[in-house]
């Protein structure tokens, strides 16, 4: 059976700067923190895997800070499952700290097998983070990947790169 489009690939730009870092496994040892101001971090981090299947757990969050504490603004959790037919984006949990608000939508089972909890809730989180996935790059945060990490696979470790010999960017 074929997917619904809407469940392959949400997240097209996050994936492109996974994939750009090194993969999952680079971005489990190296997470992504691309600061983009006025806009809030963003934290690309891989929080679990890999399942039999080739899936793992992803974390994309924007954060700030109130009082001391990191505040999530949001959270979106993923199981991403890699298939040659494309990648799979499935919103597992949803949270944001302003508003006291977590939500579990679905659990992944050891085989990295999705177990769907609240049907409505998904079917909106993948719409959210579709436009997530599409105000990102118009917030100018693909660029600051670039400019952060470099366009190399598993560039830097470091959250500012300075090379020498590099021209302008922005191709």
């Amino acid at each position: 059976p074929t997917l619904n489009p809407n469940q392959r690939t949400t997240m097209k730009h996050i994936q492109r700067m996974i994939d750009q870092h090194g993969g999952y496994e680079a971005v489990r040892t190296r997470y992504l923190r691309l600061e983009n101001p006025p806009f809030m971090r963003l934290v690309i981090e891989v929080i679990g895997g890999p399942y039999p299947n080739g899936a793992y757990e992803v974390s994309i969050a924007h954060y700030s800070e109130q009082n001391g504490d990191a505040m999530r603004d949001p959270e979106i959790t993923f199981l991403v499952v890699p298939s040659a037919e494309g990648t799979t984006w499935t919103p597992l949990t949803f949270e944001n700290s302003y508003l006291g608000a977590y939500q579990v939508v679905a659990e992944a089972s050891r085989e990295g097998l999705i177990k769907v909890k609240q049907t409505q809730w998904m079917k909106e989180l993948r719409s959210f983070a579709k436009q997530w996935d599409r105000n990102l790059k118009a917030q100018g945060f693909m660029e600051v990947f670039e400019r952060q990490y470099g366009a190399a696979i598993g560039a830097t470790t470091e959250g500012t790169v300075t090379r020498q010999g590099d021209g302008p960017q922005g191709q």
